[in-house]
């Protein structure tokens, strides 16, 4: 299986109708007849000249998009399609190529809703002729991707060039990956690809670098990036003090305290963390001081239990793993990471 890109901007008032269709549509309709498509595809390329060179007079560059729409695209083959911000990827679907007069659809209209019509191998609207010759019969595969979210850098430069069409095989790999991305609704960009491979590396390195008053530490200087008017790290000896939580974060502007109880290890964490910080919660929220009270737990483990994300849901706890940490940490910038 080959993989084309092909334009189809050339009267595409008309050819985009055509393709919505399942008609994959070229130009050249100087050309549309049986005689030269039964020449060529029998005698190959010299015909192929001798034609333009009878017709035109000439020899250009543009007749090898000509050459690869007649003989090089095959049944199977993909064509990717390049659209304003997007791009779509139909299959070929039968191995002729035949002339668009022999279409006989009936009630075609351009984007305005003229009405097109064919006769003498060619396509009218009203007395203008639209150059048009050629078709192949697709169906598609994913329409309307967007390119900037889900095409990579090498598949955006191959989509910039100017030629009607090009074999884009070696690009297989970067448009099944926008396949798969698009179908997933991730998007391919580069925040993303940065995000996923970074926050791998600083979980990593804060479960080798840290200890868990190390760690509390850290979601302290998180808070303080982030605006906190004032945080603190309660003493581990009241003896007064309901619940626990390791790290309280005060924003004044938005009048939010959070309480955030911390876990340092690896594995699961257990609901135990939403019963000590909730109970806190809940302790303080009898104060009538204007603050809205939230509950964190914040964990350097890969994920919670289930009964943790269950319980959090019936108490409204915050629970935020490693890997999201990582992210939030990301997202606030690591400059001055070390003044911890």
């Amino acid at each position: 299986m080959n993989i084309w890109l092909h334009r189809i901007s050339h009267h595409a008032e008309v050819s985009y109708p055509l393709l919505e269709q399942g008609y994959l549509s070229i130009g050249f309709s100087d050309f549309s007849e049986k005689q030269f498509l039964n020449d060529i595809l029998e005698n190959g390329w010299k015909n192929f000249e001798d034609y333009f060179n009878e017709y035109w007079g000439n020899t250009p560059r543009t007749r090898y998009n000509l050459w690869r729409f007649i003989v090089e695209m095959k049944k199977g083959d993909w064509v990717i399609v390049p659209s304003w911000g997007t791009f779509s990827i139909y299959e070929i679907i039968d191995d002729g190529v035949l002339l668009l007069s022999e279409l006989g659809i009936n009630n075609l209209q351009d984007w305005s809703g003229n009405s097109l019509d064919f006769k003498d191998n060619l396509i009218y609207r009203n007395e203008e002729q639209i150059d048009l010759g050629f078709y192949r019969k697709v169906k598609a595969i994913k329409t309307n991707i967007p390119r900037n979210d889900y095409a990579d850098a090498a598949l955006t430069a191959r989509m910039k060039i100017r030629q009607t069409n090009a074999n884009i095989t070696d690009l297989k790999s970067s448009i099944e990956a926008a396949i798969k991305a698009y179908e997933k609704n991730e998007p391919i960009n580069i925040y993303s690809k940065i995000l996923k491979q970074t926050k791998e590396t600083i979980l990593n390195t804060i479960k080798k670098e840290l200890n868990p008053d190390k760690f509390e530490k850290l979601i302290k200087w998180y808070f303080e990036k982030v605006g906190a008017t004032e945080v603190y790290i309660p003493a581990k000896n009241e003896s007064d003090k309901e619940g626990d939580a390791d790290v309280v974060a005060t924003f004044d502007n938005i009048k939010v305290i959070i309480y955030a109880q911390v876990k340092f290890h690896d594995g699961e964490t257990s609901d135990w963390a939403i019963e000590q910080i909730k109970d806190y919660r809940n302790n303080k929220e009898s104060m009538d001081d204007g603050y809205s009270k939230v509950a964190w737990v914040v964990t350097s483990a890969n994920k919670f239990t289930n009964e943790c994300y269950e319980y959090a849901k019936e108490n409204h706890v915050q629970l935020i793993d490693g890997s999201q940490f990582a992210t939030m940490l990301i997202e606030a910038g690591i400059k001055n990471i070390d003044k911890i």
